[in-house]
């Protein structure tokens, strides 16, 4: 029997671990498992990675991007895997995604940037100018802004508004260009802990919102396109299992979100005077009412 740690920087995470432990059973793999939660205390990772250090776990599969820093950092060498990291070249996990080269590998979290304008363009075909807000001294949100930057759409402008300080937010009339047709959030603590915010004033003024933070959607946002983390789970056993069985993690591409899950909001759409596209419909995981 193997004997598998667990690292979580908050509970957020536990469809990822549920699905990796529901494939690694399916696989066949007979686990002791470890669980650790830092409860949101990035500080608490290093002990406790050492605590599983301590239990000479076979394998960490870490959850975050900070737990998996904490993993890698261990001396001794246990092999990590990873989710749902959303850079794990600028966060030093990997030299590449395609050959990790050290004791780490996984799967990133960030649905690609060109998938989103495409989903963009389908649920507001007719929009033109697409506002990004986002904070600049968040690292994923700014990965993502980077990744937009990258994109050639003829039919479509973004505009980037940047913020420094959530306080800023309370100040979104005096930010928002008043002619854009909808407003992308990236991934980013501050803009989803302050959505509510967001979400009050853009309903005010009939901007539409497309999120990336699921819990962003149900709250009022017109719709995401985000990552399943359950099936990042059953992603990263199936890497853990190769590992198990003698596989080096240097060797074991990082993979990306292949199948991210389309999430509506009905009711928003119906405020906003919007109707949602039927075929967008049938795709989605789930039409919030």
């Amino acid at each position: 029997m193997y004997t598998i740690g667990i690292l979580q920087l908050t509970q957020n995470l536990d469809d990822a671990v549920h699905g990796f432990k529901s494939e690694l059973t399916e696989r066949g793999i007979h686990a002791e498992f470890h669980y650790l939660n830092a409860d949101g205390n990035i500080e608490q990772l290093s002990k406790l990675a050492n605590q599983l250090a301590e239990k000479k776990v076979d394998l960490i599969f870490a959850c975050s991007t900070p737990a998996a820093t904490a993993a890698v950092k261990l001396t001794q060498n246990i092999p990590v895997v990873f989710t749902p990291v959303f850079d794990p070249i600028g966060a030093n996990l990997v030299h590449s995604m395609a050959e990790p080269g050290g004791k780490a590998t996984g799967v990133a979290g960030m649905v690609k940037a060109e998938d989103k304008l495409v989903f963009i363009n389908r649920l507001l075909p007719t929009a033109k100018k697409v506002g990004i807000l986002y904070h600049v001294e968040d690292t994923n949100a700014i990965v993502e802004v980077e990744n937009f930057r990258k994109l050639i759409n003829s039919k479509m402008h973004f505009v980037e508004i940047p913020i420094r300080k959530s306080e800023e937010l309370s100040n979104l009339p005096d930010i928002l260009p008043t002619d854009i047709d909808a407003l992308f959030l990236p991934i980013g603590k501050i803009i989803e802990e302050n959505f509510a915010t967001i979400i009050y004033y853009t309903d005010t003024v009939e901007i539409p919102v497309i999120a990336s933070h699921a819990p962003n959607i149900s709250d009022g946002a017109l719709g995401g396109l985000v990552a399943n983390h359950a099936q990042l789970g059953r992603e990263c056993a199936a890497k853990a299992v190769e590992i198990l069985k003698g596989a080096q993690p240097k060797h074991i591409p990082v993979d990306t979100v292949k199948i991210p899950d389309i999430l509506l909001n009905q009711f928003t759409a119906e405020n906003l005077g919007i109707t949602l596209p039927e075929d967008l419909r049938e795709e989605a995981v789930e039409v919030f009412e």
